[in-house]
């Protein structure tokens, strides 16, 4: 009886074993990027600039580092494995992985006004610049276009989140530059929404629809044939003469 005590006893209370990140990586840098999706240099950049938001004051000496936190939640969002998969990985459980993953996701978003910025009278000059070296393509201040983001089937309103490729889904629109970086974003409808529906709902859509003076004034977007083209949307011509 005394021994199966003390064996449940140590079940119970198992030491935590805590694996320490120094920066040093067994990867090459494509293979870091395979596994993270970033490359060691925008990690630093992200732990830099996420650091006063994810350190916390602890007592312990065994606080994680800010570049793990990191790094756990971009393993997460790269690779959709289980929390306990994670976890197993980086040496910590399930729970924890879920805290990281969260405090990350919160500190990611809480920046997001900081980097994704609608193009205004300072900066389209550039961008409208920029994508006519590309394609010679006039008074253009971006390119929409929404993807598909894998999701487990939620339990409610499950039927909603099924895709037209028949996959559980959040339909993101994503507005770029001619440099590919995000001007906006809307991440919140399911993924059997269409994509000008998701548009003409967004600040930016209902922004423009109320007050475009033109593309000559305040430029247009550009988007595939899934839009409804409108004077501040162009789409493509499905069967152009070039006569």
């Amino acid at each position: 009886m005394a021994a199966r005590l003390l064996y449940d006893v140590q079940q119970r209370y198992k030491p935590r074993i805590y694996r320490e990140f120094l920066g040093a990586e067994p990867y090459t840098e494509s293979e870091f990027q395979a596994r993270y999706r970033f490359s060691k240099e925008s990690i630093q950049i992200l732990t830099n600039l996420l650091n006063d938001d994810l350190k916390r004051p602890t007592n312990r000496s065994h606080a994680i580092p800010v570049e793990t936190q990191i790094k756990i939640a971009l393993r997460y969002y790269a690779s959709g494995s289980f929390m306990q998969v994670i976890g197993d990985t980086f040496g910590y459980d399930k729970s924890t992985v879920s805290r990281i993953i969260q405090a990350v996701t919160g500190a990611i978003s809480a920046h997001g006004a900081d980097f994704l910025r609608w193009p205004d009278e300072t900066t389209k000059p550039a961008i409208i610049n920029g994508f006519y070296n590309i394609a010679r393509f006039p008074c253009v201040i971006g390119a929409v276009d929404g993807t598909h983001i894998r999701i487990q089937a939620p339990s409610d309103n499950e039927y909603a989140f099924v895709n037209r490729k028949n996959f559980h889904s959040i339909n993101v629109q994503g507005i770029c530059d001619h440099e590919g970086k995000f001007t906006n974003i809307v991440a919140k409808w399911p993924g059997s929404t269409h994509d000008s529906f998701i548009f003409r709902k967004s600040d930016v859509g209902i922004h423009l629809d109320q007050n475009h003076r033109g593309f000559d004034v305040d430029g247009l977007l550009l988007g595939d044939s899934g839009y409804a083209c409108k004077p501040y949307l162009m789409t493509p011509y499905f069967r152009p003469s070039t006569r």
